[in-house]
């Protein structure tokens, strides 16, 4: 009787332990950006402490008001289809110190991008000038993927 109590607790062990190990396993090979194709617009000091303390995902730096609306909706769109949200700066923002660049808001990125970050640091980004608006969301959209599959996924 003993015997059998040892091998149910022996086999409840390997169960527990395979299960956590699954459970370990599937969350390194999981991306760290996910989302619903958000866009949330951080003011300059909100940006400089989220890439302090996170500094991890995508971010959009606005510096036209011409045509950050057209910008805006195409990033969002691309964030969308690839279900992972993103943060914005804009240069206009009441509160950016245009004595001030971005570097001081832990953006070093240039001005109408998109780009990637990780622990803070800028590891590529999407020149939005570069490309005309009908082959902009196809651009956005294969930038954010090779990006994940790059820097936020194992």
């Amino acid at each position: 009787m003993k015997n059998k109590k040892w091998l149910i607790s022996a086999v409840a062990g390997i169960v527990v332990a395979l299960g956590i190990g699954t459970a370990f396993v599937s969350s390194q090979n999981s991306s760290e950006v996910k989302g619903n194709g958000e866009l949330e617009e951080l003011h300059p000091l909100q940006m400089k402490k989220f890439m302090k303390e996170d500094g991890t995902g995508f971010v959009m730096y606005s510096f036209r008001e011409s045509t950050r609306p057209v910008y805006m909706n195409e990033v969002k769109k691309a964030l969308k289809e690839n279900d992972v949200d993103a943060k914005e700066i804009y240069s206009r923002d009441p509160q950016y110190d245009r004595d001030k660049n971005s570097n001081y808001y832990g953006v070093p990125q240039d001005s109408d991008t998109l780009a990637a970050y990780k622990d803070g640091e800028l590891k590529q980004q999407i020149k939005l000038d570069d490309y005309e608006s009908s082959q902009l969301e196809a651009e956005l959209s294969h930038f954010i993927e090779t990006s994940k599959e790059l820097y936020f996924e194992e």
